[in-house]
């Protein structure tokens, strides 16, 4: 690839290539759809600059719209997490809310149990290790 064709605009069928990528199409159908071949996108896809950076760009625009209609929606989750969690007759219900709350906190799978020294001397030589430690990030 020349360096003209790193800075040259995208085609038509590039552009419409993309569109199609975005909607979950396959390098096959996306081929057909635009007339070209499946290799063509596939090469496109891979090797293009202009055109990876074009469908990189237009997907980080979904996600960040995307993002922020679930952020509108967490409120109403939990909510809803909430009513499952004291429902009494379904316990798999119940169970399955109680472990989508401790995920969403980073809780579950986690091991709770309490670490840390239990000796005077070993309580002194974590303090002496993390001023150590301290001293070490100042330098750097």
């Amino acid at each position: 690839m020349t360096k003209n064709d790193k800075i040259r605009p995208l085609s038509i069928k590039q552009e419409n290539a993309i569109d199609l990528l975005l909607q979950g199409k396959s390098d096959r159908e996306v081929a057909e759809i635009v007339g070209v071949s499946r290799q063509t996108v596939t090469e496109w896809r891979n090797n293009n600059a202009v055109f990876v950076a074009e469908l990189n760009r237009r997907r980080q625009e979904i996600w960040g719209s995307q993002t922020e209609r679930l952020r509108r929606l967490v409120a109403q989750a939990v909510t809803v997490l909430e009513e499952d969690l004291q429902q009494r007759q379904d316990l798999r219900l119940r169970q399955a809310a109680a472990v989508h709350i401790l995920r969403a906190v980073g809780l579950y799978g986690c091991d709770l149990r309490p670490k840390g020294a239990t000796e005077p001397e070993d309580v002194e030589a974590e303090r002496g290790f993390i001023e150590a430690l301290k001293g070490l990030t100042k330098i750097a």
